[in-house]
């Protein structure tokens, strides 16, 4: 409770209690006090506005208005989080010329009728995955069964690896596509373990999702009210799986699923280091978009494509 006397009491201020310029704060502290149990009201001395309780309740109230400060500013950081800033113009072209050049590569194969042999070379195949040959999981990313195919991920693959490059940098966010679309054709193989193939860029694209998903999360985590946190963010990564993963009967779901997974877990791990430092520069984003190159070209490096005889007669 708060003194009548405008601040003015006869106990004078315990020095082991906080002391304000401002009453407001000083009030905030009584009813504090007052909401545990304790005897509080306003007092006002030599260094401000302050508290007074009885003498045998000054250690316990110290105590008590020191945790609730400290509450209090972790709260006030949590909600002063930086706000994602959103993906350049040069970002946003850059990811969906990446997506184009999928596009472009899976019509250069069926124009030169060597559509069916590189699926034969790369595609997620289980068995032979599981038997050695890991370059699938990243190879699968790059084809496609046929048109609509891959013009559903150059369009949602160019949208959601602008999103995320708003948030990354267009380097690490093509960086994440081929991480999280091959742990999700990993798990995919897995999960089937013999008599299953996967092809389509759409594990990694849904990768992209759960990372998204996982940044949310733990930003949800930190600055949303109670029972409204980081299920949100999942949840509406998994809605997207529903709406854009499900349709037709040759989509393979648990791909999607997987790839949604690894995402997420990926978000996750990211989510604290984007917070606290800022997004790596141009030569981070170079260094990790050479990485992800060098990943799917020492990917079709291992298939051995030029043993088809392409070029030959």
């Amino acid at each position: 409770m708060t003194d009548d006397r405008d601040g003015d009491s006869q106990s004078p201020p315990d020095p082991r209690l906080p002391c304000t310029a401002r009453k407001r704060e000083a009030e905030e502290w009584a009813l504090v006090l007052t909401a545990v149990g304790l005897d509080a009201r306003v007092v006002r001395g030599p260094r401000g506005f302050s508290v007074s309780v009885s003498s045998d309740e000054i250690d316990q109230a110290a105590e008590i208005l020191s945790s609730w400060q400290e509450e209090r500013a972790e709260r006030a950081r949590r909600h002063s989080l930086p706000v994602p800033r959103g993906a350049t113009p040069f970002e946003t072209a850059m990811a969906y010329a990446c997506a184009i050049a999928l596009l472009s590569f899976h019509l250069g194969l069926a124009r030169a009728g060597r559509w069916a042999d590189f699926v034969d070379l790369g595609a997620s195949r289980a068995a032979l995955v599981l038997d050695g040959q890991v370059w699938r999981l990243a190879t699968a990313l790059t084809l496609h069964s046929d048109l609509p195919h891959v013009l559903g991920n150059t369009l949602f693959g160019g949208f959601f690896l602008a999103a995320l490059a708003g948030r990354l940098g267009i380097g690490l966010a093509l960086l994440a596509f081929v991480t999280t679309g091959a742990l999700g054709n990993l798990a995919n193989a897995l999960y089937y373990g013999s008599a299953h193939s996967s092809i389509g860029a759409s594990t990694g694209v849904f990768g992209l999702v759960g990372v998204l998903a996982g940044l949310a999360a733990w930003r949800r985590h930190q600055t949303a009210p109670p029972g409204r946190g980081a299920w949100v963010a999942f949840a509406a990564g998994l809605a997207i799986v529903a709406m854009l993963g499900t349709g037709g009967p040759q989509v393979d779901f648990s791909a999607h699923l997987f790839g949604l997974a690894a995402g997420g877990l990926t978000g996750l791990l990211l989510a604290i280091p984007a917070a606290r430092w800022p997004t790596p520069g141009h030569t981070g984003q170079w260094i990790a978009a050479l990485s992800a190159l060098a990943v799917l070209l020492g990917a079709w490096a291992q298939a051995r494509p030029w043993t088809l005889g392409i070029g030959g007669s």
